[in-house]
Formats: structure tokens, C-alpha cells, sequence
């Protein structure tokens, strides 16, 4: 018969309670009829079904045995639109809810391309890609299929019985090909009295190789056939009602049988055809149908014996059609009849199975902590880390720990405000949750800290205990858990949900604390001898608190400790060796402490001043904050003084003095480019020279270029004058000292010294006498001579003329006082009646007029007073130059009285 379209309101779904498998029952009920034979050896029953099971694999092992199945899950069937692909164009053609052993059927599909599509309660998921399965359905197969023969009677088997009654004759046949391995045969004669008439069945194969059963009864005579399949039991009289072993005749390659088919022929029109199926003696199903009449009785139609059809008989509960125990064939009296029947099997529908497996959604995750106390446990008062970054990875190779480049990721999370996170949407396998190691970079929000315990080996999550530890670091990867099996309806219902598909124990502690110092000072620059003020904060940023916290500052190398404080009671700070130290304990999360101290720069301080201080605690992991420097630049600061002296005081004009200039730097520091400037006096003297050659001589300014000198160092520089012959007065000399650094004492840098230039009076004396031995001396017992005209005359250092007269004393002397140094000659008048005699040079030297020396005889000295003549006689200030003697010798020898009283 010609495929009809799919029929889906005639096939709907019946669940058996019987704990059986479903069987599908048409609601189309009609009488059991044969149907043409056509060309076809034996005709299909139903075109074809979509079935299936939708299951869970709650482990994710793929072994649907322990799978649990879905009821009420809604299975749509959609036929495709042409394009092979399942898109909106597709149309919807029915839909069914799975029965509670999570079964689905589509009954009555005719050929072409199907997508089944499943939609899940909230709690499951498919595979990506999985919910929805492509079947197609081949015009061959919508014709529905042929299943197992049951017997094709090409064995040879013979019964007959004929007159006198009773009369019945049975037969078994072993045969291989025969359900059960066994073909039972009975006929039995009821009504008849012709001993030429017999009813009999005959199995044997034909002419054209066909296996044909032969029903055969006389017109005189009446009786039944039987063939029973119920095992090789070698019994035909009783039916071994359980022999089959519980035949399924339900299933055949995958596909549904629906009924048994019978292929047969009769020349009479009321033959009768049962067929009674057992499951066993007290469970069995009976049909009835009339043999289609045949020239002949040949085999040219087909009777299907329906499973889902109204039985006329039955017993118990009637038969389980998957699990059949024996079949019953029977011809009801039989008369005047010859009927074939060519074969008994099974047919069916193309069943075209598509499971659909779902798998449940898992999820796993809980919080990020500060590990306040570090034992590894989530305790009252810790909190959770917001902004923590995670990663899921799966764990591809089954080692339970995380590998680089061969777990795959899976996704990634952040933590919230309170520090909690999920991974959601996940399907059953194992899973390692990673804390991404850009949180510990600088930044990062877990900056600074460490896995809580440390390095040690975390608590492996299997163990489905919540608020404890599960992270252990990994060089390069942050900090890992060991792989947690995830698996449907087996998670924790104590880990803060109810919900048996999550896992919210996987937990990562983290304990650390950031401790940072900031340091400053209260000076930019500093002096030798100046106070420094530092001020030092030190801040606990946690999460943890920080115990055992030490401070250590080291001051600068040109400083020393003065004093310092401590903001927490009872706390002193400790200095040795120029390193301030201090204990300070816990710092709990949050705390800060201030700490001041004072220090004084040293007088040799020069360069920068460094002072760096550090807080430290252990455990602690950035240490990027922990230290601090502040710098002072060293102002430098000396204090140059300057003296200077004359080496005498007063000075004559003419004269020549020394100056001495000494300087000092007092410190406290070095000097550099120490300049000195000495302004010699404006008038009265001319440099001569110095002891250090002058950088540069502008005019009457000096300036000597000293260049570096020490603190406490001391430098001479001695400057040599002559006082011009002109000047007399004061001469005033005014020296200055600077370097390049801050002076501390800006009124010793100069001085000045005053030299007086006056003419100390210069005396010149002698005698005249009567030189009795004319010896040039003056002798004891020589008379003097007075009133002898003495005359000074020369040019004193002033360049003006001098002449002075003087007549000598009553013992001869004569005295020239407050003479002005110069050069001087003497000229006595030569007294009468003496002769001249021999005169003395005294005791500064000179020439007598007729040995000039280097002099020259002066325009104003007459011949005669040439012999009375001393010249070249040089005085300067404050000399008495002496013994410059005239000596005479008497002009007489006659002694008179008057000349007695000469000599």
C-alpha cells in the first residue's frame, strides 16, 4: 500500500504502568482484516517513529546506565524547510513532554528531514550544540520495515487425520529457521464419517524454492490445524505456554515491531485464522481474522495481528508482546477448504532513535578573604576581597593540578563587594579555579600578599568543606586549587545554598598587610650646625595586621642624633651609631604611628644630607613602600676673618714697611675660591711686592686668589711698601676676604690698618778745637774753641733747602736740632787766628771737602771753605749723628797774655 503522510493525532503517547517499556497504541481501533498482497512479499505495518529517551549524566562520564531520565521535558519535532539547517524557517509539526521513564515518540512520520528539539527545565543544560538532532527519514523507511521471520515453512513437515473419530495426529520438526527452533503441528478431526476424507497441514518448500504451509479439508469432514512455536520442547500436544524464554517481539534492529504478519490464501470464504500469544499460561492475547479467499486457497494476502489492537480473547492480563512465551496459529473448523500460508513474521516501524542527554547546571565558587590571622580558616570578623580577578580552567589531563597551556580555560570572574564569586553554567568534570596573577602586580588587589599558610599545600576542595583554604601558590600562575570533581545532584547542600548542583567551597585566603613609610623634613637645605626635624608616618593598609613591625633610620653620615619621639605610648626610640631603631610591635590593619626626630648636622657636613628610614614585618610581601629618603642639601657656612699689620709704626717718608695680612676660616665649613683684596693706601706708598704673587694688580688694589682653605686653617700674605719721600701723614691700607660659601660673620671679613708717615727730628753735632797733636781727635786736655760759626746747609727729604747757622759753645760743641732727614754738608768759618787743622767725619758718614768723593763741591762753597768742609752727610728721622770735630791748630808761638787766655 502506497506511504501515507505522517499521522500524529492518531498515534498519540500511553504510558504503561506496569513498569514495562511504553508501548504505542493507536487509537484507531478496526477489525483484523487481510490486505492485498500486491508485489510485495509480506507489507510493512506503520511507516515510520522518532523515539528516544532524554537522560542527565549527572557524572559526565558518558554512561547513559547511570543517567537519570527526564520527565515533562517538552520535545519538539520540526520539519526542516529545506535548507538542512534548523532556523526559525523551519516548521513546528507536534510536540510531546517525556513520561516519567523520560520517553518521547513521534508515530506515523512519512519521509524527509526532522530536527527534535528539546527544551530543559531551568536547572539542566545541553551541550552546546546538543539540544537540538537532525533525523532523516528515507521514503524506504517511511514505508515502515520488515522484521524477523517467525517460520517460513521450507521445512517438511506432514499431519493428517482422518474417520473414524476421535481422530487427531500431531508432529514437531526441528528446524533452525523456526522461532524457538521448533515447529509443533496438530490437526484433529471433529465431525466426518467418509474413511476417504482427511484434514491435514503439510510444510515443505515448492516448486520456486518458497517454504509453503498446506491446509487441506475434505468437504465430509470437519476439523482444526494448529502449529504452535514454543520452544524445542518435541512436544505438539501441549503448548509450553513459557517455552520462547520471553521472546521480544516488540524490537528488531532498533526499530518497533507492531505486529506479526501473516501472508496466506483460502478457496473458502469463511475461513477462520486465530492466532493466541502467551506470555505465559495465565497471561496470553488471542486474535481472530478470516482467510482471504484464493482460486486454489494460494497465499495472496496479508493479515497483521496488531500488538495494539483490542484482542477478541484474552487471559490475565493478557500477553507482554516483549516477552512472549509462545505463539498459537489456529485454523477453526475447517471444511471443504484448501488454503497456503507462505509466512509468518514480524513487521514494524522505521524507528529512528534519538536520544538526547543533558547534562545538569553546576556551578562552583564562594568567596576571596582576608586571612586576617593567616590559619587558613574563613573566621567571624574577616571579610571578603572585591575586584579579585579568577579564571576557570578544566582539567584536561586528569592530574588534578593545574598545567600551563594544556587545562583549558573555561571563563573568568571577578569577585564582588563582599568578595564572593561563581562559575556558573558548568557541566560535570573537573575544574581548577586559578587567582589570576595580575592581582598581585602593582595595582593589583592582592598586592602584597600571600596564599594563606604560605607555600604549604592547600586543602584539595573534593572535600566539600567550606571556609577553609584552597589556594596554593604556583611561580608564574598565581595561586591554584586542586581540581574539584563537579558532579550533578552530589554537591554540598551546607555551603550556604540548598542547591545540590552547586559547590560553594571553594575558597582562596589571603594574608598579607601593607605596611608604607612616608617621610619628610621640615628643612630644605641645612647648615653645619644646623637641627634637622624629620617626620616619619608609618601606615598599616591590611588587611592583616602586622606584627613584630620594627623601624629602623639611618641618619646621614654628617649627622648626629639629638632626640626623637614615639606616637605610641610607652615606645622610645633606641640610636646607636648614627641608626635610630624602635620596636613597635603589632600595627593593627588601619593603624599609624608618628615618629619624630631631630638631628644636628656636623660642623665638616658638606655635600647632600641623605636620611633613609624603613618599616618591616615579617611576612610582609611588597616591600615597594617600606622605605623612604629624604635629601638635604648642605648650604655650606664659613666665616673668613682677616688681620693685617705693619711691621712699624710710624714710618718716615722715604722708609720702607711690610704689611702682613692673615686669614683665617673659622668653619665650620671647607672654604673654596678664597679671594683676598688689599687696597693699598691712595697716596704715600708704592708697592714693592708680596709674599703670594697677586692674581691681579688694578691700580692700587690687590687681589691675591687663596683658593681653597680648610676649616680652622690660617693663611699669610705679606705685602711690601715704600713710603714715597713726599708724603707724610696717614697712610690707611684696607684689606677684604670672601669664598664662594654663606658667611656666618660678615664683620671680620675685613680690616684695615693705618700707618703714620711723619719726620722724626734728626740731630747733627760736634766740636771745634784746637787739635794741640793735630791728630783729627779731640784728646782729653785739648782746648775747645768758641764761638766758632757753624753752618748746616742741604736738602732735606721733603726736597726742600735747609741752612742753619750755630756758633759753638764755651767747650766747643756745637748742636743742630729738629733737623729734617735729607742729605746734609757742614762748613765751619774758619776761626782766626787758627790755622786749619784735621777734621773729623762722624758718625754717619760723609766726605770731607777735599775728598769729595762722589759728591760734587757745590756752586756755593768758596775755595777756602772747602777745607772747612764735610758733605754727604745723610740723616734720617730721628738720628743724632755725632762727632763731626773741626780741629785747629794755633797760628802763634809767642806766648802773650792774650794769647795764653786763646789757647
Amino acid at each position: 500500500m502506497a506511504a501515507q503522510g505522517p499521522k500524529f493525532s492518531k498515534f498519540p503517547v500511553r504510558t504503561r504502568t506496569n513498569g514495562r517499556k511504553n508501548q504505542h497504541r493507536s487509537l484507531r481501533r478496526s477489525n483484523l482484516k487481510f490486505e492485498t498482497l500486491e508485489a510485495r512479499q509480506m507489507l510493512a505495518a506503520d511507516m515510520a517513529e522518532i523515539i528516544g529517551t532524554v537522560r542527565t549524566d549527572l557524572q559526565g562520564d558518558g554512561d547513559s546506565s547511570n543517567d537519570v531520565v527526564i520527565a515533562g521535558a517538552a520535545v519538539t519535532l520540526y520539519r526542516d524547510s529545506g535548507n538542512g539547517t534548523f532556523d526559525a524557517s523551519d516548521v513546528q509539526v507536534a510536540t510531546n513532554q517525556t513520561n516519567s521513564l523520560g520517553q518521547y515518540a513521534f508515530i506515523g512520520v512519512e519521509a524527509g528531514t526532522y530536527f527534535v528539539k528539546v527544551d530543559l527545565p531551568a536547572e539542566l543544560q545541553f551541550k552546546p550544540g546538543t539540544d537540538t538532532q537532525k533525523v532523516v527519514i528515507s521514503l524506504a523507511e517511511a514505508e515502515g520495515v520488515v522484521g524477523p521471520k517467525i517460520d517460513d515453512f521450507k521445512s517438511t513437515q506432514i499431519v493428517e487425520a482422518s474417520p473414524p473419530l476421535p481422530a487427531n495426529q500431531n508432529s514437531t520438526q526441528t528446524d533452525g529457521g523456526v522461532l524457538g527452533g521448533e515447529r509443533d503441528m496438530f490437526v484433529e478431526l471433529t465431525q466426518g464419517d467418509d474413511p476417504w476424507s482427511s484434514v491435514s497441514l503439510i510444510s515443505g518448500a515448492a516448486k520456486n524454492g518458497d517454504g509453503l504451509l498446506r491446509l487441506s479439508s475434505d468437504s465430509t469432514v470437519t476439523g482444526n490445524a494448529k502449529i504452535v512455536w514454543d520452544g524445542a520442547d518435541g512436544n505438539a500436544l501441549n503448548v509450553d505456554a513459557t517455552g520462547l524464554g520471553g521472546y521480544d517481539l516488540t524490537q528488531y534492529n532498533g526499530n518497533t515491531m507492531t505486529g506479526i504478519a501473516l501472508t496466506s490464501g483460502a478457496d473458502h470464504p469463511d475461513a477462520k485464522i486465530k492466532l493466541r500469544i502467551y506470555t505465559d499460561a495465565n497471561n496470553w492475547s488471542e486474535f481472530t481474522t478470516t482467510v482471504p479467499q484464493s482460486a486454489g486457497g494460494a497465499a495472496t494476502g496479508q493479515a497483521v495481528f496488531r500488538f495494539d489492537d483490542v484482542p477478541i480473547a484474552k487471559s490475565g492480563s493478557g500477553a507482554d508482546f516483549s516477552n512472549v512465551g509462545a505463539l498459537e496459529l489456529t485454523f477453526e473448523g475447517v471444511s471443504a477448504v484448501d488454503g497456503q500460508v507462505s509466512l509468518v513474521g514480524l513487521v514494524g516501524r522505521t524507528t529512528k532513535r534519538v536520544n538526547l542527554t543533558a547534562s545538569p547546571r553546576l556551578s562552583l565558587g564562594d568567596k576571596v578573604w582576608a586571612d586576617i590571622d593567616d590559619n587558613g580558616l574563613f573566621d567571624t570578623g574577616e571579610v571578603g576581597i572585591a575586584g579579585v580577578k579568577l579564571n576557570l580552567y578544566e582539567d584536561t589531563n586528569g592530574d588534578n593540578s593545574y598545567t600551563s597551556g594544556v587545562d583549558a580555560l573555561m571563563g573568568s570572574t571577578t569577585t564582588d563587594s563582599n568578595g564572593n564569586y561563581l562559575f556558573s553554567d558548568l557541566l560535570p568534570g573537573k575544574y581548577i579555579a586559578q587567582v589570576d596573577p595580575t592581582n598581585f602586580i602593582t595595582g593589583g588587589k592582592l598586592n602584597g600578599l600571600t596564599s594563606s599558610l604560605g607555600s604549604s599545600l592547600a586543602a584539595d576542595p573534593d572535600n566539600n568543606i567550606n571556609n577553609d583554604d584552597n589556594g596554593t601558590p604556583l611561580a608564574g600562575a598565581g595561586v591554584v586549587s586542586q581540581a574539584l570533581t563537579l558532579t550533578g545532584a552530589a554537591e554540598p547542600t551546607n555551603d550556604g545554598d540548598a542547591n545540590s548542583n552547586s559547590n560553594l567551597t571553594v575558597d582562596f585566603g589571603f594574608f598579607g598587610f601593607d605596611l608604607s613609610l612616608d617621610k619628610s623634613v621640615q628643612q630644605t637645605s641645612v647648615a653645619p650646625r644646623e637641627t634637622l626635624n624629620y617626620s616619619i608616618k608609618i601606615d598599616n593598609s591590611g588587611p592583616s595586621a602586622a606584627a613584630g613591625t620594627t623601624f629602623t633610620d639611618t641618619l646621614p653620615s654628617f649627622a648626629s642624633f639629638v632626640s626623637g619621639t614615639v606616637s605610641i605610648p610607652g615606645v622610645t626610640l633606641q640610636h646607636s651609631g648614627g641608626v635610630v631603631t624602635a620596636d613597635l610591635g603589632t600595627m593593627q590593619p588601619g593603624a599609624t604611628v608618628i615618629i619624630t626626630i631631630q638631628a644636628l648636622a656636623s660642623d665638616d657636613a658638606t655635600g647632600t644630607l641623605v636620611n633613609t628610614a624603613t618599616v618591616a614585618a615579617p611576612k610582609e610581601v611588597n616591600l615597594s613602600n617600606n622605605t623612604d629618603s629624604v635629601s638635604n642639601p648642605v648650604t655650606p657656612r664659613i666665616d673668613l676673618a682677616i688681620t693685617k699689620i705693619d711691621s712699624r709704626d710710624p714710618v718716615e717718608p722715604g722708609s720702607s714697611f711690610t704689611y702682613t695680612l692673615e686669614i683665617v676660616n673659622n668653619g665650620p665649613s671647607n672654604a673654596t675660591g678664597v679671594v683676598v683684596t688689599d687696597t693699598l693706601p691712595a697716596t704715600g706708598v708704592t708697592y714693592v711686592g708680596a709674599s703670594l704673587t697677586p692674581a691681579s694688580i688694578n691700580g692700587r688694589e690687590l687681589e691675591f686668589a687663596i683658593g681653597n682653605l680648610a676649616s680652622g686653617a690660617t693663611r699669610t700674605i705679606t705685602i711690601d711698601v715704600n713710603v714715597n719721600q713726599s708724603f707724610v701723614g696717614t697712610l690707611l691700607n684696607v684689606a677684604h676676604v670672601e669664598g664662594n660659601e654663606q658667611e656666618t660673620n660678615l664683620n671680620n671679613n675685613d680690616d684695615d690698618e693705618t700707618t703714620l708717615v711723619k719726620i722724626d727730628p734728626a740731630s747733627l753735632s760736634g766740636s771745634v778745637y784746637v787739635d794741640k797733636n793735630d791728630n783729627g781727635v779731640f784728646d782729653s786736655g785739648e782746648r775747645p774753641l768758641s764761638n766758632v760759626v757753624i753752618t748746616v746747609k742741604g736738602t732735606d727729604i721733603t726736597g726742600a733747602a735747609v741752612t742753619r747757622t750755630t756758633t759753638t759753645a764755651s767747650n766747643g760743641s756745637y748742636r743742630f736740632d729738629n733737623l729734617t732727614p735729607g742729605m746734609y754738608r757742614i762748613i765751619e768759618t774758619q776761626p782766626s787766628p787758627y790755622k786749619d787743622g784735621k777734621d773729623r767725619i762722624g758718625s754717619h758718614g760723609g766726605f770731607l771737602g777735599e775728598q769729595p768723593g762722589p759728591f760734587v763741591i757745590p756752586n756755593d762753597v768758596t775755595t777756602t771753605e772747602v777745607k772747612d768742609l764735610v758733605l754727604g752727610v745723610e740723616l734720617a728721622g730721628g738720628q743724632n749723628a755725632t762727632d763731626y770735630d773741626f780741629g785747629e791748630i794755633a797760628a802763634v808761638t809767642i806766648f802773650s797774655k792774650q794769647s795764653f787766655l786763646v789757647w
